[in-house]
């Protein structure tokens, strides 16, 4: 894995670990987080997450629905990804592994996904703008972990991404202008 990506993932990794509380997907973590902005966007909890004031990471959670959450995260260095709570998960917590992921028909990228949890994945996305409007605009996601693949529908995430990219600009913004 090369230095950047190492460095990505570690601050997705971070950032969702701080964040988890504020976002209910139940996973404990040492740090203190605080929510400085929440708000709603249609279906999606849209917050906003600092670490002793200073501004980490937007967040957009959605329920879908038997217990399963989906999370997409922006962090104040540009990183982002998508966080997966499923009960019917069983994974290593810390492990960490290689995954694909693809949009409806589009082209499967490959990257890193760690087991923040037994029941949350936390998997780094690409840089890319087509990958994110892929996601904003397409139907399914699938995720290939091992020998299985999960699929899960895109429905709102127009809205979600939108809200995502809002929250972090004006909190970049309001830290920026706060010095």
């Amino acid at each position: 894995m090369t230095r950047s990506k190492h460095g990505a993932l570690k601050a997705i990794a971070v950032a969702i670990a701080m964040t988890a509380t504020s976002i209910t997907l139940g996973m404990a973590t040492g740090a203190r987080a605080e929510v400085v902005a929440r708000y709603d966007a249609e279906q999606w909890v849209v917050e906003a997450n600092a670490s002793d004031g200073a501004f980490q990471s937007c967040t957009v959670t959605a329920d879908y629905g038997r217990g399963a959450k989906v999370m997409f995260m922006l962090t104040r260095e540009g990183n982002w990804g998508i966080g997966i709570v499923n009960p019917g998960f069983n994974l290593n917590p810390g492990v960490t592994g290689q995954v694909a992921y693809w949009v409806d028909d589009g082209r499967a990228r490959s990257g890193k996904a760690k087991a923040l949890s037994a029941k949350a994945l936390m998997v780094m996305l690409a840089d890319s703008t087509q990958l994110f409007e892929e996601i904003r605009t397409g139907s399914r996601m699938y995720l290939k972990v091992g020998d299985e693949t999960f699929n899960l529908t895109l429905n709102g995430t127009n809205t979600a991404l939108s809200a995502l990219v809002g929250c972090a600009r004006r909190h970049q913004q309001n830290a920026r202008a706060s010095y």
